[in-house]
């Protein structure tokens, strides 16, 4: 009899570690869709699962009503805030541009490096139940910066050049007027 309750309770215990649901997020494929359906409650979609072979970018924009502030925990931490988002922007392309760039919605975008992540969304429905988001994950690529080894060796040979030219034999010539 104890042996069956530790079984029943181990896979209690294994089933409730995980996620109701679980939505894999691919990086570049644009704004996905998400609802809180009750106040401090993880997302119909959450836990928002994805690796990352580089570096990337994890955006939360509210587009449905403004007002309300979304949590994220898991992998990322942090609270979306009212700011308007740049029309330059990777998040500012697609449907949910517009809420992007407009400042009476909240929003947030976190930096991530290469890892996997699991990720929860949980809003505070400030301006009622349901309350609509989007998410959306892009790799960052960054501007390619040569290495302390690559500049060593470039500074070697322009003082390579200049001591070859310095060394060269000046030439001298003579102009003769008639």
């Amino acid at each position: 009899m104890m042996r069956v309750l530790a079984t029943i309770a181990a896979f209690a215990t294994a089933f409730a570690v995980v996620p109701a649901s679980a939505t894999t997020l691919l990086a570049g494929s644009g704004w996905q869709d998400d609802t809180a359906t009750s106040p401090g409650v993880p997302s119909n979609r959450s836990t928002w699962d994805f690796t990352l072979t580089g570096n990337g970018l994890f955006s939360v924009t509210d587009a449905f009503l403004t007002g309300d502030v979304y949590t994220l925990s898991g992998g990322a931490t942090g609270s979306t805030t009212f700011y308007a988002g740049s029309a330059m922007d990777v998040q500012a392309d697609g449907y949910y541009g517009t809420a992007w760039t407009n400042a009476g919605y909240s929003k947030i975008a976190v930096s991530l490096l290469a890892g996997t992540y699991s990720i929860s969304i949980a809003g505070d429905c400030t301006a009622g139940c349901p309350a609509g988001f989007a998410v959306r994950l892009d790799e960052v690529t960054t501007s390619a910066v040569p290495e302390s080894s690559t500049w060593a060796m470039m500074l070697v040979g322009f003082g390579g050049i200049g001591f070859a030219v310095r060394r060269r034999p000046s030439v001298k010539t003579s102009v003769h007027f008639a």
